[in-house]
């Protein structure tokens, strides 16, 4: 029998329909139930059937726990020794947790900005000298290539530095886990263990290490800078420009410039003579 022979129209979630005998409801929700389940979802707490399998359920679950009741719980295993609480711990933290904790990749960013940081300020170094006129611009590239040169070497520095700074955190937690494992070992034979707390504390120390890994690392950064200038204005060569500090401004001008000294007082250089050299 369809819904079609109890309503006119297709059911929706918008109306509600009562059969007018016993009937009726039973084969109404029977051919909602088949034709339209989705809807049936919304309306089954009406379903006579659907209300007696509920009931006949409730009363078997009742039954089987009297049954139970009457026999008395359940048998349960607890851990039966130091060994079990031990291996539990093992396998809450996981084979390799300190790498989990402190990947290798935690020092990348902070290697790269040292890195970074140096070079900018080797690199303002050579252009302010090139602005001064104590670099020319062809001693402005090997200036350059002189800092390439050191910037394998720089950047072996700062991994060994990270890399130092990142094992000994790792080796931190290795140890706090084996004072957790030695607490774990303690467990008296058939007491339950939980390694939860010990996890967890665990866990908040590699967190630890790794949100202050950053300052630690800048901490660690030899003082001075990273990269050596102090041979580059040598690799410009010799420099021809006016703001040279060999420039002599008093004498190119045949000593009519001021020196400065008789504005403190002291006597002006004597004025230099003409001589005519006759051939």
């Amino acid at each position: 029998m369809a819904v079609s022979d109890y309503w006119d129209v297709a059911p929706s979630s918008s109306f509600s329909f009562t059969p007018d005998t016993s009937a009726k409801t039973q084969g109404y929700y029977d051919a909602v139930k088949a034709s339209n389940p989705t809807y049936y979802e919304t309306i089954k707490s009406q379903d006579p059937r659907y209300i007696a399998e509920r009931q006949a359920a409730q009363q078997q679950e009742a039954l089987a726990n009297a049954i139970a009741g009457a026999a008395g719980p359940a048998a349960t295993v607890a851990p039966t020794g130091p060994q079990v609480a031990l291996k539990q711990l093992n396998d809450a933290l996981g084979s390799g947790f300190e790498s989990r904790l402190l990947p290798d990749t935690l020092d990348d960013s902070f290697v790269n900005t040292a890195l970074t940081s140096g070079r900018g300020k080797a690199d303002e170094f050579i252009q302010n000298m090139l602005k001064r006129g104590t670099l020319t611009e062809s001693g402005r590239g090997s200036a350059i290539k002189a800092l390439d040169t050191q910037a394998g070497g720089v950047q072996s520095k700062l991994n060994a530095l990270s890399s130092a700074l990142l094992q000994g955190d790792r080796a931190n937690l290795t140890n706090l886990a084996n004072a957790k494992r030695e607490a774990a070992q303690g467990t008296p034979v058939g007491t339950e263990f939980d390694p939860t707390p010990y996890v967890n504390e665990i866990n908040a120390a590699g967190q630890g290490y790794a949100g202050s890994f950053g300052n630690r690392f800048n901490a660690s950064l030899p003082p001075g800078d990273l990269f050596d200038t102090s041979g580059l204005a040598s690799a410009g060569g010799a420099v021809t420009r006016p703001q040279n500090i060999s420039f002599d401004p008093y004498a190119q001008e045949g000593g009519t410039l001021s020196t400065g000294l008789d504005d403190q007082g002291a006597p002006a250089p004597a004025e230099k003579k003409r001589r005519t050299t006759v051939f």
